[in-house]
């Protein structure tokens, strides 16, 4: 590893809103100018590619185990093994899954949660590491700086995807190496279009898995909502209740506003005729 590369794997593992800082100050240090130029250059990764950088320092076990799963696809890819690739296709998704839902919650715990489409990202970027070897290496780096696309088992476009020294050349999948050494006479055109036809059909099974998957969140913020509603309509309901208690409280202080402006007009006038009779009694007893 470089000094380059050992500069970009520590500022890659930073929070996202500390990297051009880091990153500034990082080539301010450095006497080299030439790598100094070399760091300042650096970009700042996207949320998605930041985040599986941390997963290789938190989660390495498990994207390595991915990793690795992947090795074993494009082997039975190559080997046109339906079953293995079916087997190793749903243990894939089960992986993938598990590691996009841990790497959300490593954001949340660092303090950087992520967005849906940072995560979507994740997902994506490991499907590509498990089909083709050189996004594999590329996210092994720990310096990945922009989300990756695979296209079924078709060789990942890496370009400007790591920082520092990264020779996208010779992480080619070694079963395409192992292909080329062999007689033009044992390709079978059939056989390829077999394998294309089964992974277009496994592409279509995850599709339908994704959609199903979405139709049920749809569903449920649909029921959550109608039920939200429905409360609505209840405070509603319980709203106009309590105002028309409010208009008979209303209602009733003014009666009783009126009942005490005539209580009060005969407790003047009986007062007037106590004063009145006690004078009379007065002068009678005189």
């Amino acid at each position: 590893m470089t000094d380059l590369d050992q500069i970009a794997s520590e500022l890659y593992a930073l929070p996202l809103d500390e990297f051009t800082a880091a990153r500034n100050s990082r080539a301010k240090d450095v006497d080299d100018k030439s790598l100094a130029k070399e760091v300042r250059a650096l970009r700042k990764p996207t949320a998605s590619a930041w985040l599986l950088n941390v997963m290789n320092l938190h989660s390495g076990d498990q994207l390595r185990q991915a990793l690795s799963l992947g090795a074993a696809m494009r082997e039975a890819q190559e080997q046109l093994d339906r079953s293995e690739l079916k087997k190793l296709g749903t243990q894939r998704q089960q992986l993938i899954s598990a590691l996009v839902k841990d790497g959300t919650a490593l954001a949340e715990d660092l303090g950087h949660p992520v967005s849906a489409a940072a995560a979507l990202e994740v997902e994506q970027t490991l499907r590509a590491a498990m089909a083709d070897a050189g996004a594999a290496a590329a996210v092994s780096t720990g310096r990945l700086v922009r989300p990756l696309e695979a296209t079924g088992w078709e060789a990942v476009d890496l370009t400007g995807a790591v920082a520092g020294t990264f020779d996208a050349g010779n992480t080619g999948r070694i079963a395409d190496s192992d292909s080329a050494d062999e007689p033009e006479s044992q390709h079978d055109p059939a056989a390829e279009a077999r394998a294309e036809l089964e992974d277009a059909e496994d592409r279509s099974e995850e599709a339908e898995a994704q959609l199903k998957r979405a139709q049920e969140r749809v569903d449920r913020l649909d029921r959550d909502r109608e039920a939200l509603v429905s409360q609505v309509r209840e405070l509603r309901k319980r709203i106009r209740a309590l105002e028309q208690d409010i208009d008979g409280i209303d209602d009733d202080a003014d009666d009783a506003v009126r009942e005490r402006t005539e209580a009060e007009r005969a407790a003047r006038e009986a007062t007037r005729e106590v004063e009145r009779a006690r004078k009379v009694l007065g002068k009678l007893e005189r």
